[in-house]
């Protein structure tokens, strides 16, 4: 057996092997923890990434339905949720793999799978829709101008596969990637009027002989995350790369962060760190806007596949770093295997009181971390959501987001306290009443 396929196997292994660890049968669902006066209060927008609508087959999520059928759970709906977890509104039918609440209450969606931009408004109905055969993939932005910038596949053009070389490793030996069709990505902007007014293409700008073999051949970049500067003091300061409006692209396959520059559409900043190895299929990097703590610096969710280092092996760890000088200001490193661990998705995001909002997308569990100097590993955790399913990329809303939520009524932020799992088991069935079903260990 040649030892790159030998590797790539072994990780197989070990990453079926973690899984299942990883998620217990039975555990509980909703908010399992929740400190009022420490976590940053306002809504959450939760959707799962499972079922037929979704790509991700991997993390289908069956059931029997009433005929004893094995079925899949539906991925279509999408729900506004409070910080205790009650349902504030809901979107029946919005299939998708990534959504973002807009100001005006309006819910933006790329549904991968039907290879389309939709946008819906409070009540469900579609109001703009954008269907592309280029592939949009993975995220989707709506630009102060009204425009929508979308993340997309590109076949990289056959005329420039002559410049692809066979890729040469001590380890791994020689990988064929001459005469291979490579797979990287494209950005659109398109206006209200669904017309192409800007474009970039991966294959223009980047080397194609850039190449990390734990992934297919093909999947040449695999971006993720099309993050859009907002206003910061980097270029107030005089520094031209971070003008407002330039796009944080991560090419998760290269393990470093690139800037692309709106107007000529080079690249002019990259960022890879060597902590616990360096990152290893990272996600969502972006930069923090004003006003909020650690304003400028940029937050990035480094999920751990595939580490280079045993530090880094069964965990996902976040980073913010400031983009100028490249250092790591803060790390939230788990100190316990599973603490922390999604091998695919995941999202990271500062919110206004300094919390961190984070999401473990495989296992379906999302968490506010309160950054605390001295902690052994970088905060306490102050809020948890634990989804049924996956979850895709979750995001936070204070209460008076768009007009529809401050309608609303005011939600009561009630205090959950974390029970110890030592504390309770699960009764047989014929001890089970209706109202109970576990025994309380003392």
């Amino acid at each position: 057996m040649r030892f790159h396929t030998f590797i790539a196997l072994a990780a197989t292994l070990f990453l079926s092997a973690g899984s299942a660890q990883a998620a217990p049968l039975i555990y509980p669902t909703g908010v399992t923890q929740y400190d009022p006066s420490k976590a940053a209060n306002g809504y959450m927008l939760i959707g799962g990434h499972w079922g037929p609508t979704n790509a991700a087959d991997a993390y289908a999520y069956v059931k029997k339905d009433e005929k004893g059928n094995w079925v899949n759970m539906p991925s279509s709906e999408r729900r506004l949720i409070d910080m205790n977890g009650n349902v504030v509104h809901v979107w029946k039918n919005a299939p998708g793999d990534r959504f973002r609440l807009l100001p005006n209450g309006n819910l933006l969606t790329l549904d991968q799978v039907g290879k389309r931009v939709v946008e819906y408004d409070w009540d469900g109905n579609t109001v703009w829709e954008y269907k592309t055969n280029l592939g949009p993939h993975h995220d989707v932005q709506r630009l102060p101008n009204g425009n929508t910038l979308i993340l997309t596949f590109e076949n990289v053009p056959v005329e420039k596969l002559d410049k692809v070389k066979d890729f040469e490793d001590q380890w791994f030996g020689t990988v064929k990637r001459r005469d291979t069709l490579l797979i990287g990505d494209s950005i659109i902007e398109v206006t209200p009027e669904k017309k192409i007014v800007w474009q970039w293409n991966s294959s223009d700008h980047l080397d194609l002989n850039l190449f990390n073999p734990m992934r297919p051949v093909s999947d040449w970049t695999h971006g993720n995350t099309i993050s859009v500067l907002p206003e910061n003091k980097w270029y107030d300061a005089g520094d031209k790369r971070f003008k407002p409006g330039n796009i944080l692209y991560n090419p998760r396959h290269f393990d470093e962060v690139q800037l692309i520059d709106k107007e000529s559409g080079k690249i002019v900043w990259t960022w890879k760190t060597k902590k616990l190895g360096g990152l290893t299929n990272s996600h969502e990097p972006n930069m923090i806007p004003k006003g909020r703590p650690g304003e400028g610096n940029i937050l990035i969710f480094d999920n751990g596949l595939f580490p280079k280092t045993v530090a880094h092996a069964g965990k996902s760890v976040l980073h913010e770093f400031d983009p100028s000088s490249g250092e790591v200001v803060w790390s939230y490193v788990p100190n316990r295997v599973v603490r922390l661990f999604s091998t695919v998705m995941s999202t990271v995001s500062k919110l206004p009181n300094g919390n961190v909002l984070t999401s473990e997308d495989s296992i379906g569990r999302t968490v506010q971390i309160r950054p605390e100097a001295g902690h052994p590993e970088g905060g306490e955790i102050v809020w948890e959501y634990v989804h049924d399913g996956g979850l895709d990329r979750p995001s936070w809303y204070p209460y008076d987001y768009c007009p529809q939520m401050k309608t609303l009524p005011a939600p009561s932020e009630k205090k959950v306290s974390p029970v110890e799992p030592a504390t309770w088991s699960i009764l047989p069935d014929e001890l089970r009443t209706e109202d109970n079903f576990v025994k309380i260990n003392k």
